[in-house]
């Protein structure tokens, strides 16, 4: 026991001081969600597969909310859209004190033949 205290002693923190100082996430490492919002046709299939229920589409309003609270980051909803519009980014959330749900509005997109 008394190396192991020495040797704690002597070296430096193994812990960071988080928000301070920041460590850059690695590649492969599951972030935050991202949506593009021009490509989203409101379909709910990302809707239908999140376990945690974080995503919640109103297709009549054009609103889709996300709650990055209840989301487990998962990545179900990203293998589930068809238009591949979301992502899971590898930068982490920030700490806060008020936890909000992300709502955004989108405009339902024209078919190709609507735009001639």
């Amino acid at each position: 026991m008394m190396p192991t205290v020495l040797k704690n002693l002597f070296n430096r923190p193994v812990t960071r001081e988080y928000p301070y100082t920041y460590r850059e996430p690695f590649k492969s490492a599951r972030g935050r969600l991202v949506l593009d919002m021009r490509e989203c046709i409101m379909c709910t299939a990302c809707e239908k597969r999140c376990p945690a229920g974080a995503i919640e589409i109103k297709r009549k309003e054009g609103l889709y909310k996300f709650d990055p609270y209840s989301c487990v980051v998962c990545g179900a909803c990203v293998e589930a859209c068809p238009e591949k519009c979301l992502e899971i980014d590898s930068d982490w959330r920030r700490p806060v004190g008020e936890m909000k749900t992300e709502v955004w509005h989108i405009e339902p997109r024209r078919k190709k033949a609507d735009t001639a």
